[in-house]
């Protein structure tokens, strides 16, 4: 399994793109399903979903201050 990107990473990427706002409104979709999706599984990873759930906090910021 590769490894995830940073949260860091991630907000730098948004930031750098043409368009962030799309990427946000993309991110805030996206993001909460995949977390219900992990929590859905047999045995879900608690660290994978604090990974989302962290990405999804910095999105949310994000969209607040675009």
């Amino acid at each position: 399994m590769s490894s995830p990107i940073s949260t860091n990473s991630l907000k730098k990427l948004i930031l750098k793109s043409d368009k962030p706002a799309i990427k946000i409104n993309l991110l805030l979709r996206t993001l909460p399903h995949s977390i219900v999706h992990e929590m859905q599984r047999e045995v879900p990873n608690r660290a994978v979903v604090d990974n989302l759930s962290q990405k999804l906090r910095m999105v949310e910021k994000l969209s607040v201050d675009i």
